[in-house]
Formats: C-alpha cells, structure tokens, sequence
C-alpha cells in the first residue's frame, strides 16, 4: 500500500514593527467617500421584466411541485427589487502603506491579487482580487478620484492588468444582458 505525504499549506509570514516603528511608517496616500455599489435609478421596464421572469419561473416549480423553490425565487426576487430601488450607503476608502480599508474592513496587501479598473453603472472602479475566500474580489467606487493618481500608489504593491481577466461565467454573464437586457436598451 503506497503512503501519501500530505503537508499543511504554509502561511505567509508577514512582519510586524515594533510599535514605536509603526506610527512613522503607517502612511495614508490616499482617501475618499463614495457610494459602497454602482448604482443606477432602474426604469419600470427592469421591475416588469423580473415580474414575468419569476412568475413564469413559480409557474414551471409549481407544476413541478417544487414549493421550496417557489420561496427560494421569492427570496432572490425581494434581494434584487432591494438592491434595484435602495440607494447604497456611502462609505470611506483608504489606501495605505498596510493595505486598503474599505468602511470598517481593512485587507492587507499581502492577502490581495493584482487589480484593474472597470466601468460599471456610469461608475468608475477599482477591482482586485483577493486570496482569501471571502470576499473573492473588491470592487472601490472610484467616485471623484483620478484613476492614474490610484494607479501610481498601488501599482507599488500589485501588479495591474491592462485588461481585464474574464472567466468563462464573466463572458457568459456578458452575453446574457448584452442579448436578453432587463431594461428597455431603446430609452
């Protein structure tokens, strides 16, 4: 019988100063507030669209008698009619010498990927990966901020795509509003 060797995954060490070390190095570049989500005031054609897509999903559970599924899709139906009609709140972005804070959440450079910037909403922003599992990515509102002058300071850190990674659910994504848009495209 073969014996297999598993090893635990080594951490990354990280290095921490000494107290007195870190109030001189600890530097904010860069600081703003903007809306925590692009967001864009959704026309009545949005709202119907969903209407008939959940009713004729219910009706296609129902007869299938899949009444967990009928509450699943009401559940779904209610999030996105919340994200669609509520405004996001505004929250503070900061970008330091230990990594970048977004409202109450700080992630340190060492546990981000690399970055790129994305239209989004009418909305300009910031994307970077992360290692951890949760949140895979962080998407910054750019809001007023210059992209060059965030590119400048972070490209310190992480290595930036001039375009975009796509994985395959991103373009299939793409295809679906680019074919089967929610909102009337002629307004």
């Amino acid at each position: 019988m073969s014996k297999f060797i598993v090893k635990k995954p080594t951490e990354k060490q990280r290095t921490f100063q000494s107290s007195e070390d870190a109030g001189e190095s600890i530097k904010t570049f860069l600081s703003w507030r903007a809306p925590a989500r692009p967001f864009r005031k959704k026309d009545r054609s949005y709202y119907t669209t969903i209407a008939i897509i959940v009713t004729l999903l219910a009706l296609i559970a129902l007869l299938a008698q899949e009444v967990l599924l009928i509450g699943v899709l009401l559940a779904l139906t209610f999030v996105v009619y919340v994200l669609a009609f509520v405004a996001p709140e505004e929250v503070e972005y900061k970008i330091s010498t230990q990594g970048i804070t977004i409202g109450n959440h700080f992630y340190f450079w060492d546990d981000l990927n690399s970055f790129w910037f994305e239209e989004k909403e009418g909305e300009k922003l910031l994307h970077i990966p992360t290692y951890l599992r949760f949140p895979g990515k962080l998407m910054l509102v750019l809001g007023t901020q210059n992209e060059e002058q965030i590119k400048k300071i972070v490209v310190k850190y992480l290595p930036f795509h001039e375009v975009a990674p796509k994985t395959l659910m991103d373009s299939w994504a793409e295809s679906l509003q680019k074919h089967f848009p929610l909102e009337n495209p002629h307004r």
